[in-house]
């Protein structure tokens, strides 16, 4: 094994590879030939292909959940859910596989990856707070607005939007109107 090739190196090639030629590609022979060493020798950081996407998907997990807690800093309220969103977007847009890893890991209750979700969850939440929600109607807001921007990028990766308006107007436009069915006020 190269000299000085560490676990993080060997996420960080699973995530170039993942981003560039999909997760499909993500094995470690093709890890390790990124990398430039033999293939058993990845076996000194990764039990398997599994455990090479488990580790990748908790990576990716813990960057996205970063770029949402940076979009929320100083914001509040709806502009704060906005912000939130359009960060989440284009993190998906810089990091298509990393993002696909978050959802494809085959194994659930990975304890790493469901700390992380739950991170969010908690985050999400606490920014819905001024809105005064019931819990269940937070639960409804959080389910909606994961799947509005699950949606909005997927389509986009797909080419889906290809009328002349500027995609990240539409995402702020279309996550502020979600939150105003919501409306800050006493419930």
């Amino acid at each position: 094994m190269r000299v000085g090739i560490k676990l993080e190196a060997v996420i960080s090639a699973a995530a170039e590879i993942a981003d560039i030629r999909g997760w499909n590609d993500v094995t470690p022979s093709n890890v390790a030939a990124q990398l430039g060493i033999k293939t058993p020798s990845l076996y000194n950081h990764i039990s398997g292909q599994d455990d090479l996407r488990q580790k990748l998907a908790v990576h990716a997990a813990r960057q996205l959940f970063d770029r949402m807690i940076d979009a929320a800093v100083g914001q509040s309220g709806k502009s704060a859910i906005v912000n939130v969103g359009v960060a989440y977007v284009r993190f998906v847009r810089e990091h298509p596989g990393m993002y696909e890893a978050t959802y494809r890991i085959g194994i659930p209750n990975l304890p790493e990856f469901e700390q992380i979700a739950q991170d969010m969850l908690r985050l999400l939440y606490r920014l819905l707070a001024p809105f005064k929600l019931t819990e269940e109607d937070a639960v409804h807001a959080v389910r909606g607005l994961r799947s509005l921007l699950h949606g909005f990028a997927s389509l986009e990766a797909t080419g889906g939007f290809q009328m002349p308006v500027d995609k990240d107007a539409s995402l702020t436009v279309i996550i502020s109107h979600y939150m105003d069915g919501f409306q800050l006020a006493d419930r």
